[in-house]
């Protein structure tokens, strides 16, 4: 596990809300940022800066390579990800600290859209983005789906969105699917068993956690050392495969696949049985 101790020039700490619950974040100030991050098109960002030329370097090397490989939202490898796990049609799905969704629909684009989406964030930053995003975006589709393109459709009027604290939210039994990307590693080691076990109580019996991590591996150090005015606003820890699926097994799953994306480990893991 590798922490990342840069933090931004910008980190308030009065800003990090309940962070046993929230996680140890400025959330506020991280959603915007990396919203900023992600529209800011890679020749540009250094603009307003005072940083020395080594490190000015590295950002513009690094956010162009990102932008060109689109590894932030990253949505085709994501979905290539998605549609190996054993999802089930049409699934009722439940997205922890959902930001904009976007996880969410790729599942209900694959797997079919009939079920219900409720996303859970408190920060209105993650909001106004949820708002902003399209209302359709179309990527190529994974191997051997029917079509060539998959359309990523975000019907407002059909997606319930909560602006809470997951912790206050009590819809017991009610998914097929829980979603969180990037969230557990903002907790501190006992807070993370608690938050998955939080997180288990919203899924049916037989019920599938899609859970994701940032890999412990030098990219993905290297990108949060270029940009860490733009990303570091309190806790976060990088994980290795095996680290990931460690913690997830004891914190009550079984790990049924896993895969290696350029930043992020992904696993698809159901909740064990009690008793």
């Amino acid at each position: 596990m590798f922490v990342t101790r840069s933090r931004s020039a910008r980190f308030d700490p009065g800003q990090v809300v309940d962070p046993d619950r929230r996680g140890a974040v400025a959330w506020g100030q991280f959603n915007e940022s990396f919203a900023g991050l992600q529209t800011l098109d890679w020749r540009r960002v250094n603009e307003g800066t005072r940083y020395r030329l080594p490190y000015r370097a590295l950002r513009r090397l690094v956010a162009f390579v990102t932008q060109k490989r689109d590894a932030i939202l990253d949505l085709e490898r994501k979905a290539r990800a998605l549609a190996r796990f054993p999802v089930p049609r049409d699934p009722d799905v439940v997205f922890f600290g959902a930001e904009a969704g976007w996880e969410a629909l790729l599942v209900q684009a694959l797997f079919g859209a009939k079920g219900r989406v409720v996303l859970i964030d408190s920060e209105e930053a993650a909001y106004r983005r949820f708002l902003e995003a399209p209302g359709e975006t179309r990527i190529r589709a994974p191997r051997g789906f029917p079509e060539k393109e998959l359309a990523i459709r975000r019907d407002r009027a059909r997606i319930e969105y909560l602006r809470a604290d997951l912790f206050d939210v009590q819809r017991p039994g009610e998914f097929d699917v829980g979603i969180d990307w990037g969230l557990v590693e903002h907790y501190e080691d006992a807070r993370k068993l608690e938050l998955m076990r939080a997180m288990q109580g919203f899924l049916r019996p037989g019920g599938l956690e899609i859970t994701s991590v940032p890999r412990d591996r030098l990219a993905v150090r290297v990108f949060y050392y270029a940009f860490q005015d733009e990303l570091n606003f309190g806790y976060r820890e990088l994980l290795t495969m095996p680290e990931f699926r460690a913690l997830l097994e004891r914190g009550g799953y079984e790990v049924l696949d896993a895969v290696k994306l350029p930043a992020h480990n992904v696993c698809a893991a159901r909740p064990r049985r009690r008793g």
